[in-house]
């Protein structure tokens, strides 16, 4: 028989029987400060160096400079909009980066070309205009809304910034020159588009209205001819005294009142009014009198085509100029072309002028680009260079608080590190089995 195998286990160790005790568990937060109070060495040491770092590192710093210049021109959000873009574009900045390097301010042209958004760029050149723009709030109300689009603000300033008053100085002079003699153009080339859309719709209306002038005028003319053929033939009434008679039912009171001595086509016009058309007074008349209203029609229509005519020839020729000085804007924006030399070109253009009528549009015309540039005129010629403050103790009191929250961080990640490595490793039991070695 197969005798039993016995197998060696690990001895049954003995349990305590007694009750489990309770126990006492201190709250988080206490333990929380107990772990900073046993890094405090490592979270002083981690906040205030580094604190330390930053003041000095700006106490020593070189110094920045700055000057503000202030224009009185009321700008809406969008005319301020477009303002910015005007003046943060590649177009202009290379304006101004020419400028820059002429009087050798290359430092400062370095900064700009390493500047690729417009905060960047807000930290050397800043706008701000006063009083603020309204927020554009979600509102239903069409007069709350017309009233945000139509506020504007008065007064537009610029600050420049550099790193000695002679930098600030000029830049600002680069700066200044180039929103008071380069931006303006732009605008000058938005009105003289808008005056040749005008001038190109009224020669359109001209073109347009002439046919119909032309046909009215052969309607009359075959008219006359056929009264005055009818004047001579016979049994036409003598000239002299006219009885005019109408139904009282149809005919306005006003116009029955007119006497039948010697009504004239104007006193039956001006009496009719709009119902002239429907009464058709001129059948009323003798025959001679109905000629003389034809021949005025006729002159009334001869008249307002030698006008029209006037008028085309002389949109044509001021299209042709605009045009003319359209191009020469054009083709001066991507210069360092100010206003006053395109001022100088105007008044050339003014003296080549035989013409009165073109050269008073000229002039009429100069007097408007001169009341755009002037609308660019500063507050003052000659503002204050003052040092920018650094902001020593603001900055280092951030820095305290953001590296002290690092170093409290990095207590707590630290503690648990070692928590772990004094965790014990837990050993399992084994169980063997001893064979039987008896014979049999």
């Amino acid at each position: 028989m197969d005798e039993p195998q016995h197998t060696a286990a690990s001895p049954i160790e003995p349990r305590d029987n007694r009750p489990e005790r309770f126990s006492y568990r201190e709250p988080a937060i206490l333990r929380y400060f107990r772990l900073l109070w046993e890094h405090r060495g490592l979270i002083l040491a981690g906040s205030f160096l580094p604190a330390l770092l930053v003041a000095v590192i700006l106490w020593l710093g070189p110094r920045r400079y700055a000057a503000t210049f202030v224009y009185e021109r009321p700008l809406a959000e969008s005319e301020y909009n477009v303002l910015q873009r005007r003046f943060y574009s590649q177009e202009n900045l290379d304006k101004i980066a020419a400028r820059l390097r002429e009087q050798g301010l290359t430092n400062y042209v370095q900064k700009l070309d390493q500047a690729r958004t417009q905060q960047s760029f807000e930290r050397l050149i800043r706008f701000e205009v006063a009083p603020m723009y309204p927020r554009r709030l979600q509102t239903t109300d069409p007069c709350t809304s017309e009233k945000i689009s139509a506020f504007k603000a008065r007064l537009l300033s610029i600050k420049v910034v550099g790193d000695s008053e002679e930098e600030v100085a000029g830049v600002s002079a680069v700066v200044t020159g180039n929103i008071e003699s380069v931006l303006p153009l732009y605008d000058v080339r938005n009105h003289l588009r808008e005056s040749l859309q005008k001038l190109r719709d009224d020669a359109a209306k001209i073109e347009a209205n002439r046919f119909t002038l032309s046909l009215g005028l052969q309607k009359e003319t075959a008219k006359l001819e056929k009264l005055k053929a009818l004047q001579d033939a016979p049994g036409e009434a003598a000239s002299g005294a006219v009885t005019l008679q109408f139904n009282v039912e149809t005919t306005p009171l006003s116009f029955q009142r007119v006497r039948a001595t010697t009504p004239t086509a104007g006193d039956l016009q001006e009496l009719l009014g709009s119902n002239a058309e429907k009464y058709s007074f001129y059948g009323f008349l003798p025959m001679s009198y109905q000629i003389r209203a034809v021949q005025s029609k006729i002159i009334d229509v001869q008249e307002t085509l030698t006008n029209d005519t006037e008028k085309y020839n002389f949109y044509v020729q001021v299209l042709d100029l605009d045009n003319r000085l359209l191009a020469k804007i054009e083709e001066s924006l991507l210069t360092y072309y100010t206003a006053q030399q395109y001022l100088g070109f105007l008044g050339e253009q003014l003296r080549a002028y035989q013409d009165q009528s073109v050269a008073d549009h000229l002039k009429s015309y100069i007097r408007k680009t001169e009341n755009l540039v002037q609308v660019n005129t500063r507050a003052g010629e000659k503002p204050v260079v003052f040092p920018v403050p650094k902001g020593v103790v603001k900055n280092t009191v951030l820095a305290f608080i953001l590296f002290l929250m690092i170093a409290m961080f990095a207590a707590v990640l630290l503690e648990h590190w070692r928590q772990r490595q004094r965790r014990p490793v837990a050993n399992g039991g084994l169980a063997i089995a001893v064979p039987d070695r008896s014979p049999g």
